[in-house]
């Protein structure tokens, strides 16, 4: 669901950071943002390293992450995140930090690292309080709330989870009427009610799910079926398993199991519930190893990131001393040189003066 997320909210970006000053390149870059992600990767980078000036740079950056961020390549984005809140610091671009540091920070919530997800965004919030954004950038305050609604929730902290899922809803509330926008509040009404029945107001989570289900808007995509799984976990939890069944027996795993690891993984605990208490251990079995099976193939993907983060952060850190050794190394040789130049000098003075 956190991808799917990201992804809208990307939209969202590129709506109203579209520009007639984009040069050629960067507009074929957005162009092909979702229809080749790699080629606009490829482009962006280039007309990163052949940027002039920061505003080239900073633009250029911004379109590579977004490619990154399609593609799913969470360690880059993380690593051109990271650039591009130092170039925006450098140049007390507020604006693009805020962006930067909330991209950053989405991209570590998806990895399960809530300090790191927190530290980035509680630095972009503080940001957000000190300017004043316009109407037409008020979605990176959304995004900002509502990805740290996420941490909130995935650290059981769910009534501060709550209050920022409420903040980033006055946000989207104020924009206008888009089918993106409408697929992201259901989103954060889906992780509103998740929160709310852990608080143990199941009802008011039940009535949120209902609502979302009766709604026929465009855009619901997924939501329907987040919001049928969490009718049923409701009604397991209540002991209802008809009721639970038939809100299992209306999801079409088949449209995201391939798409929705998270989705795909909710469904199969449920399922397993629902086996386990009709005494159909047959079907429990089946279920809860199908569950397993997709939490690993998670974890193990979370875990290869990581992994790559922590190479690149290897790299970055020989690189850093490499470079350090040999900036001392040609300071040494340069002190050398001109101490062998000035006892040179002074000897043939000296030899010159009769002194020696």
């Amino acid at each position: 669901m956190t991808r799917l997320l990201h992804i809208l909210l990307l939209f969202v970006c590129l709506k109203t950071f579209a520009q007639n000053t984009e040069n050629k390149q960067l507009k074929r870059a957005t162009d092909l943002l979702f229809s080749d992600p790699e080629k606009s990767a490829k482009i962006s980078e280039k007309a990163f390293a052949e940027a002039k000036n920061y505003n080239e740079k900073i633009k250029a950056l911004s379109k590579l992450v977004n490619a990154q961020m399609v593609l799913g390549d969470i360690s880059q984005v993380i690593n051109n995140s990271s650039l591009g809140i130092k170039l925006s610091k450098e140049k007390n671009d507020t604006i693009n930090q805020i962006r930067f540091l909330s991209m950053l920070g989405n991209q570590y919530q998806q990895l399960n690292m809530n300090t790191d997800a927190k530290k980035n965004l509680d630095e972009a919030e503080n940001l957000i309080n000190i300017v004043h954004l316009p109407q037409n950038l008020l979605f990176i305050s959304g995004n900002v709330y509502n990805v740290k609604g996420i941490v909130f929730k995935n650290e059981l902290n769910c009534e501060f989870a709550v209050k920022y899922f409420n903040k980033a809803l006055e946000v989207y509330n104020k924009l206008p009427y888009e089918e993106v926008v409408v697929t992201n509040k259901l989103l954060i009404d889906i992780q509103k009610a998740v929160c709310l029945e852990a608080l143990g107001n199941s009802k008011e989570a039940e009535s949120i799910y209902k609502s979302i289900l009766e709604r026929d808007v465009r855009g619901i995509g997924y939501n329907k079926y987040y919001a049928s799984l969490g009718l049923a976990d409701i009604y397991l939890k209540r002991k209802e398993i008809d009721n639970a069944d038939k809100m299992l027996q209306s999801v079409n795993i088949n449209e995201f199991k391939q798409y929705d690891a998270e989705l795909t993984s909710l469904f199969y605990k449920l399922k397993a519930q629902s086996s386990y208490l009709k005494n159909d251990s047959k079907s429990y079995l089946y279920y809860f190893e199908k569950y397993n099976e997709n939490y690993r193939e998670i974890s193990q993907s979370q875990n290869q990131i990581i992994s790559r983060l922590e190479n690149i952060y290897d790299t970055n850190l020989s690189e850093n001393s490499s470079s350090i050794w040999m900036r001392n190394l040609s300071l040494l040789s340069i002190f050398l040189i001109i101490f062998v130049s000035v006892v040179v000098f002074f000897h043939h003075k000296l030899k010159k003066d009769g002194i020696i």
